[in-house]
């Protein structure tokens, strides 16, 4: 403010004038002004919208710089100078008085240059203060033609009026807010329009709907996976190929799910720091999927549907409400609640719970924002079989989850978090969208069951110096009152541990994991041994540049997965959603690498390697009447790249290639077991590859 008025006084006391007059800088830039006056180094302007700016002298190409005067500040104030009287009891000497836009400028007699509202100046009266609003651009002049220090100048000879620019208040104005706070003169800068996601836009947020402190987000995203995959099938009692020996049949699909999403959020709320007051915010999904695979019996209960299905799902996604409950201290710590549809991940790698779903959250800071907490409550709906929407149908199933997160643990870079959760899966039958079964799970005595699980945890993530970590372990205890695979009540004991370490060298990231989950090596000992989550979405150990991670893999002819898309848990599963945890799994060790490079600012490559095997093979053994499963289940890598050409999330293009090099263990289990001519061929290689295109306004 004190520079501005400054460079006002600079202009106004200088005498510079040159109507619409056109300053040419070295950059290019062509400015018309009404001002120029040249003060230490500096050439200072006023442009035809009343806004003052200054450059270096060396920055001017046209007009020449003897042509603009110099500013020679005035004379020292003889004794006796003016006072300045103010409506708080403040008499201020002053040697400069004027007026403009509403406001008193002046100059104190130490040089210091400031101003006031009119309304709070008594003496002396307002007309006798010069004013400086239609001042004439006057000759330019090497000398300054200084205000008179205590009477008034004689009224100035109105200038011919001049089209008016629009209005921009001048930049030593208080503004009534900081949205309409105009930007500096910039051929690059382009002004916000409804339809631009990139520059200010009313509709993101970037100003107010209503008064100065409500704001309106709208946001639309288009996502469009294409994938091309071989994955382990059987030919079934109808196989494509009749008198086809092999038990498995060819494994090739197409799948392609776009998904479109619009939201809108309204909120109160006027920084980046402090919480919102209340927010609603509504989203709505519209998915479109299509399959195509090469055996029949595969994309419908019934064969006669073919080799082919494409559906198309509506949703709501998001639909909630959020009030904050109280202020807890001067730096915005708060308590909130959000209840509603809403998304809620419960641990920093979606290990246990990740979902958008009906629920009631608590949630806040304390501490200068050093602690954070959530409570929330889940009445979980039911999921549509093939775009994972939600639906309006009630799942049966509650989930509780408290976590306590505290940053700068020990060191700064480095937080912690302790969770407690807790689901109870009620007994019910469910059939999916395809007409397959799906609760309670197509194997052993099939009778509807509850299980109610527990889980106690413990994670970190941050950096401890150059060395990034990120870690997590989860105990995982309750009951399953009649599990289908071992006909009888199972007490879950089950443990998940794992661990990232990375470090940065340059424009590469070096990554190293681990992962372990239990299993089950007896089902029939009534301890569930086996680790698994509620929904867990993981992202670890290469996350959709795995395949392990990013493919279902169905367990032939048993009704269940052996894994499911998203997850790094063999757990048996008849669906991610619509099925019921299973604790008699065979779990899983997972040792991995990985190099993160970041090419360019917009594009960045990965590269992936792990090692798979069982943790107990007891669980497959009893399922598939198979004995003697080995362990190993083979080597996972991936490679590919994400592109953001605008340096931002509005355009994203992912892409990689990602296979398995079946182990010992995966030929055991997906091997054809015959005695005819041709029959018995090992597993084949499976691989996936993908590109995923993400638009976002």
């Amino acid at each position: 403010m004190r520079r501005a008025v400054a460079l006002l006084l600079v202009l106004a006391f200088a005498g510079a004038a040159a109507a619409d007059e056109l300053l040419v800088l070295k950059d290019g830039r062509k400015i018309p002004v009404t001002r120029l006056a040249r003060r230490d180094g500096q050439v200072v302007f006023q442009t035809t919208k009343g806004e003052v700016f200054s450059v270096p002298e060396g920055d001017v190409v046209s007009p020449p710089l003897d042509s603009i005067p110099r500013y020679q500040p005035p004379a020292a104030p003889e004794a006796g100078a003016q006072v300045l009287v103010l409506t708080d009891g403040r008499r201020i000497p002053v040697t400069r008085l004027a007026r403009r836009g509403g406001l008193v400028l002046f100059q104190t007699a130490q040089g210091e240059a400031f101003s006031v509202a009119e309304s709070e100046v008594v003496s002396p009266p307002l007309d006798t203060i010069p004013s400086l609003e239609a001042a004439p651009a006057p000759a330019p002049s090497p000398s300054p033609s200084p205000l008179p220090e205590s009477a008034p100048s004689p009224a100035p000879t109105p200038a011919p009026a001049a089209p008016e620019a629009p209005a921009l208040p001048p930049d030593f104005v208080p503004m009534p807010d900081r949205w309409d706070i105009p930007y500096p003169e910039d051929p690059r800068f382009v002004k916000g329009r409804l339809i631009d996601p990139y520059n200010q836009n009313i509709l993101k947020g970037d100003k107010p709907v209503i008064g100065n402190t409500i704001f309106l987000v709208l946001t639309g995203v288009v996502e469009a996976p294409f994938e091309q995959r071989r994955l382990p099938v059987a030919s079934g009692v109808s196989t494509l190929e009749p008198g086809r020996l092999e038990f498995f049949g060819r494994g090739g699909q197409s799948f392609t799910s776009p998904r479109a999403l619009l939201s809108a959020e309204l909120f109160k709320g006027q920084t980046a720091f402090r919480p919102k007051s209340f927010a609603a915010k509504a989203t709505i999904g519209l998915n479109l999927n299509y399959l195509r695979v090469q055996e029949n019996n595969q994309v419908d209960v019934d064969v006669r549907e073919g080799r082919s299905r494409r559906r198309q799902d509506f949703s709501l996604e998001e639909a909630f409400a959020e009030v904050k409950l109280a202020d807890l201290s001067r730096h915005f710590d708060f308590v909130s609640v959000r209840a509603g549809i809403q998304p809620f991940v419960s641990d920093f790698r979606g290990f246990v719970f990740a979902d958008s779903n009906l629920g009631a959250r608590v949630f806040g800071n304390a501490s200068s924002n050093r602690w954070q907490y959530n409570a929330a409550y889940f009445d979980l709906l039911e999921k549509e079989t093939n775009s994972e929407l939600n639906t309006f149908e009630r799942r049966e199933q509650k989930v509780l989850v408290a976590n306590l997160f505290r940053q700068d643990f020990l060191t700064r870079g480095y937080q912690v978090s302790l969770s407690y959760h807790r689901s109870q899966d009620e007994a019910s039958t469910h059939d999916d969208a395809n007409g397959f079964l799906v609760r309670p799970a197509k194997v052993g005595s099939v009778r509807p069951h509850e299980v109610v699980s527990n889980y106690v945890g413990f994670a970190g993530d941050g950096h401890l110096g150059r060395l990034n970590v990120s870690h997590a372990y989860y105990f995982a205890f309750g009951t399953d009152e009649d599990h289908p695979l071992a006909d009888r009540e199972q007490d879950i004991r089950a443990h998940m541990a794992a661990a990232e370490l990375s470090i940065d060298r340059d424009w590469l990231r070096f990554k190293a994991s681990a992962f372990w989950a239990s299993g089950d090596d007896d089902p029939l000992d009534g301890e569930a041994r086996g680790f698994d989550s509620i929904y867990d979405a993981t992202n670890f150990a290469g996350g959709p540049f795995s395949f392990w991670n990013r493919s279902p893999v169905a367990l032939t002819q048993t009704g269940v997965l052996l894994k499911a898309p998203g997850s790094l848990l063999p757990d048996l599963r008849s669906n991610k959603f619509e099925g019921q945890a299973s604790f008699v799994n065979p779990g899983i060790l997972l040792l991995g690498v990985g190099i993160d490079a970041e090419i360019t600012p917009t594009l960045r490559g990965v590269l992936v390697g792990n090692y798979l095997r069982f943790d107990k093979t007891g669980a497959l053994e009893l399922l598939l009447f198979q004995p003697g499963i080995r362990k190993s289940i083979g080597v996972d890598l991936g490679v590919g790249f994400l592109w953001r050409p605008l340096l931002n999330e509005n355009v994203l293009i992912e892409a990689g290639f990602t296979g398995l090099l079946p182990g010992s263990g995966f030929d055991d289990i997906y091997t054809s077991s015959c005695s005819a001519p041709g029959c018995g061929a090992p597993s084949r290689k499976l691989f996936n590859s993908f590109v995923r295109v993400k638009l976002t306004y």
